[in-house]
């Protein structure tokens, strides 16, 4: 009998214990997506200054997969424990050009084990401050770490970097590199 009562108590318990704990993420994400598109026209005209390490920079979404993502600032460790990471240095996602593509990391787990599932021709969306891009794959390729490079193709303006195979056990030998190529 008082286990019939317990049961729910502390399951009702354990899931204000989980609010709490996800709020502070939750705020961050959330956060970061409702001042997308909110930037004065000064700032498309002024350079923008480059986002903090952790900081929203975008969204990456790929129907096929049920991929949705954030994308983060930086790739440090408690960044890439939130989700894919801008790499500081490159073209922030939306600005990018054939000149100065954008490289994002993409740590294991669910959004490693999906960018491997990734084939040619697969649409790819990155919603930034900039707006909604519209890209396609073009190119895959399997690369010892030293080896990577951005815009593995040509005409790449996005490069995503997983390491390979995703499910090995300890740090993956190889990397895997998923060229973008804008379809706007």
């Amino acid at each position: 009998m008082l286990s019939h009562r317990l049961g729910p108590a502390l399951a009702s318990v354990g899931l204000g214990c989980g609010i709490l704990i996800s709020a502070p993420i939750a705020r961050d994400v959330y956060s970061g997506v409702a001042g997308m598109g909110r930037r004065e026209s000064v700032a498309a005209t002024a350079p923008a200054p480059r986002p903090p390490e952790g900081e929203l920079v975008a969204r990456l979404t790929v129907s096929r997969l049920a991929l949705d993502a954030p994308v983060f600032e930086g790739v440090e460790a408690g960044t890439l424990a939130k989700g894919p990471g801008h790499v500081p240095g490159t073209a922030l996602p939306g600005e990018e050009r054939a000149t100065r593509p954008s490289l994002i990391a993409i740590p294991r787990g669910r959004n490693g084990n999906a960018i491997a599932r990734l084939r040619l021709g697969d649409r790819v969306r990155l919603t930034s401050p900039a707006g909604l891009r519209r890209y396609r794959v073009v190119e895959r390729r399997v690369q010892e770490p030293a080896q990577v490079r951005l815009g593995a193709a040509s005409s790449a303006r996005v490069t995503l970097i997983t390491p390979f195979p995703p499910d090995f056990p300890g740090p993956a030998p190889m990397r895997l590199a998923v060229a973008l190529e804008g379809r706007d």
